[in-house]
């Protein structure tokens, strides 16, 4: 199924990467359609790292949704719900979720829902302990950069699967953060990711949760009745589907930390 969605990983690789990944925790998800298949994972890996001078736990994430299935599904409510478990344990903990994101679809899909994300499209001057973390945080991973004088684009080698079609649309779209995600990381088509960063604590996951509960209510009240898997049609846009607003009409977001 992985092979379907990316290129540029081995069956060993994934295994090792996605499920026995050296985590102090990792928490897997699988998505079944209604005849029992699977379509999709999330994975969620809980670090433990140190980071200035104090150890903070680091969630890496990795997802891959077959494109008939996108959007139908209450993963990120699950996600949610469990980074707000591990806050609730250690809440004078730093907590953060770093990523070294290969597709605008997922830059875009975390900059609408989280009311913190570094870098951003309207205030792209990274302050610079953020910056310090991030670049921490890549080393720490092995991260290394596709261009030396460009921190925040590193190798990966993970490349999403897409059509000429999809493709064209995303290097179309005149969405935001899209845009600041394509304009920052063109090599995205050649498995380069743009470093993420977003800090969170109870406050901001309860935020994010609200965010994606009001944005797509409609949607989640039809996967709780049933009616969504019955549904048939074509693909959603990839892999973030019509349901979002647009960005410009989002809920408005602050950028501390």
């Amino acid at each position: 199924m992985h092979s379907q969605i990316f290129a540029g990983l081995s069956y060993e690789e994934f295994r090792s990467y996605v499920v026995e990944r050296d985590a102090w925790r990792t928490w897997v998800y699988v998505k079944y359609n209604s005849a029992g298949q699977v379509v999709g994972y999330t994975s969620m890996h809980a670090f433990r790292v140190p980071v200035d001078q104090r150890v903070s736990l680091v969630i890496r994430l990795e997802a891959g949704t077959l494109p008939a299935y996108r959007g139908r599904d209450l993963t990120m409510v699950y996600a949610v719900l469990r980074l707000l478990r591990l806050w609730l344990r250690q809440p004078w903990r730093q907590f953060c979720i770093f990523a070294a994101l290969t597709h605008p679809s997922s830059y875009t899909f975390l900059s609408h829902y989280a009311p913190v994300i570094w870098p951003h499209a309207t205030h792209k001057d990274i302050p610079a302990d953020v910056m310090q973390r991030m670049e921490h945080l890549a080393e720490s991973f092995h991260l290394e950069r596709v261009d030396p004088a460009n921190p925040l684009v590193r190798h990966v080698n993970w490349v999403t699967l897409e059509t000429e079609e999809e493709r064209n649309r995303w290097l179309a779209s005149k969405r935001r953060d899209t845009r600041f995600y394509l304009d920052n990381n063109p090599g995205y088509v050649q498995g380069h990711g743009m470093l993420t960063y977003i800090p969170f604590n109870g406050s901001i996951l309860l935020r994010s949760l609200v965010r994606f509960v009001v944005g797509r209510g409609r949607k989640i009240t039809r996967l709780m009745l049933g009616k969504e898997a019955a549904s048939k049609g074509t693909p959603r846009r990839h892999p973030i589907d019509s349901a979002f607003q647009p960005l410009e009409s989002s809920l408005p977001r602050d950028a501390r930390h």
